[in-house]
């Protein structure tokens, strides 16, 4: 248009062509843009979960609702970061197209796929017109888990939990009889055997407990070597979850941005597949006091960081933690070997990879 302009007012015929050519080539993308069309889509997986390594497989399927034909069009398909394109054939009205695809998967991510738009332009490229025709649907690539014999200590004495051997003075697990010491309740009293041996004997039980496991994870990225070491973080966190979760214990998790919510095991590993590492974030203390703020009745905790923060920060982050709290660390520890060790009275486990988790949890009980 400026060419235009300024030959007509310089007098210059050259300036006149171009722009009188660039006027005709903008109406004719305008003309290729134009047009209506009415499509149903919709976008399905067979699968939503998956792990790293793993293919997803979906389809999109594409119906003319208009009431006549529709031309040929190109549809357009995001994937996460990319676009997938496809052409759509020519449609008489309530004909339908279905496009495969396929989404291969590497590490742990969320990956957003879709919506379905279609796409009019003109073939040089200077006009395009997009409209969505769907809306988009959610893949989740869940961290790695590997199963754990998770029988551990740390219970709270509760009368619906699992008995142990440590005995008590009132629970519901019968155990034996024993003599009568002060400080005992009269209500212990078993007075069928006090009468029969001529002293007070009372009852003694074992005490039932309920697990409840309190994971607090490091999402400080200057506690981790590199990105593999989190990547093992986030799945031991993911593997004593989704363990605990199928032994019916109760199980928390919190970390460096909060506490974590969750009815389901597949709840906790969507949130998780999406979690990342941030150089925002305080020490592993700061961790420990907020975790145990949120979650006051927790019976043991794990604390999962990586192989950077110094004994003095696990030990500062144990101290936080109540004395009743039995407590644990693993350590994300890429390259190195899988070791039990103590700081304090901290007990401190080493995880080069994740196949030595079920192995490194069993140290401890």
């Amino acid at each position: 248009m400026t060419a235009l302009v300024l030959g007509y007012r310089q007098g210059w015929v050259e300036l006149k062509v171009i722009g009188i050519a660039a006027l005709l080539t903008l109406l004719l993308a305008l003309a290729w843009t134009l047009g209506r069309a009415s499509y149903d889509a919709t976008i399905s997986l067979d699968r939503e979960r998956v792990t790293p390594g793993d293919t997803a497989y979906g389809s999109v399927t594409v119906r003319n609702r208009a009431g006549r034909m529709v031309l040929p069009a190109r549809m357009e398909l995001p994937v996460g970061g990319g676009v997938a394109a496809f052409d759509l054939p020519a449609l008489s009205p309530d004909a339908s197209d279905e496009v495969l695809f396929s989404v291969p998967t590497t590490r742990r991510c969320v990956i957003e796929i879709g919506p379905v738009r279609s796409v009019r332009g003109d073939p040089i490229g200077l006009l395009r017109r997009t409209r969505d025709w769907a809306g988009a649907i959610t893949l989740y690539v869940h961290p790695r888990t590997v199963p754990i014999d998770a029988s551990t200590v740390g219970y709270l004495k509760d009368i619906e939990g699992v008995t142990t051997h440590d005995l008590s003075s009132s629970d519901v697990a019968f155990h034996a009889l024993r003599d009568y010491v002060t400080g005992d309740s009269l209500r212990s009293i078993h007075w069928r055997t006090t009468a029969r041996v001529g002293r007070l004997m009372v009852r003694q039980f074992e005490e039932s407990r309920r697990s409840h496991l309190l994971l607090a994870l490091s999402l400080r990225e200057a506690d981790y070597a590199d990105a593999d070491e989190f990547e093992v973080a986030v799945s031991a966190v993911a593997s004593m979850a989704v363990q605990a979760i199928r032994e019916e214990r109760q199980v928390s998790l919190v970390t460096s941005r909060g506490r974590v919510r969750f009815a389901t095991g597949a709840a906790l590993l969507d949130h998780l597949a999406g979690v990342q590492a941030s150089s925002r974030g305080g020490t592993l203390r700061d961790l420990a006091a907020s975790a145990v703020t949120l979650v006051p009745n927790a019976s043991m905790a794990a604390i999962v960081t990586g192989s950077v923060p110094p004994p003095r920060e696990l030990r500062a982050a144990h101290l936080t933690l109540p004395a009743p709290l039995a407590a644990f660390a693993v350590r994300s520890v890429a390259g190195g070997t899988c070791t039990r060790r103590a700081i304090s009275t901290l007990t401190v486990i080493d995880v080069p990879t994740l196949a030595d988790l079920p192995k490194a949890v069993r140290s401890i009980r």
